[in-house]
């Protein structure tokens, strides 16, 4: 048998015919082996570095303190069930929200949710919670 024949044979052995095809199982080419060595590296380092949406900064600078600015940052959430101008929705409207249930009963509603509100503010800081209050308060 020449070389070239035992080649071939040797070449078919890493295929299986099922249903009249043939299917192949050839190795994985290294660049690939490499290329998904580096993502999945890159996806563990991602994953354990990523802050979470509540601790990105809203509008690209980090709002230090309690403030208004911080506050409509973290609204973003709201609109979902109380409208796009907060005005209501599926949700009640939170234009004086504040005057109504008081600083203290909007971080409490906040952190503990009520009636088919989550409690989204669950895991705020207590900073966050009173930005939020005082983006709130503007909302006459």
């Amino acid at each position: 048998m020449s070389d070239k024949h035992k080649n071939h044979e040797q070449h078919e052995e890493h295929y299986d015919e099922v249903m009249g095809m043939k299917q192949g199982h050839g190795k994985v080419p290294r660049f690939l082996i490499i290329t998904y060595a580096v993502l999945a590296v890159w996806a563990v380092g991602y994953a354990l570095n990523a802050k979470g949406i509540d601790e990105r900064p809203a509008g690209g600078e980090a709002a230090q303190g309690v403030s208004v600015e911080k506050g409509k940052g973290l609204s973003g959430q709201c609109v979902a069930c109380h409208g796009a101008d907060l005005k209501g929705g599926m949700g009640p409207s939170l234009y004086g929200i504040v005057d109504k249930l008081k600083p203290e009963g909007v971080k409490d509603v906040l952190t503990k949710g009520r009636g088919s509100m989550p409690a989204l503010g669950a895991s705020w800081t207590e900073e966050q919670k009173d930005s939020m209050v005082e983006f709130l308060k503007t909302l006459k």
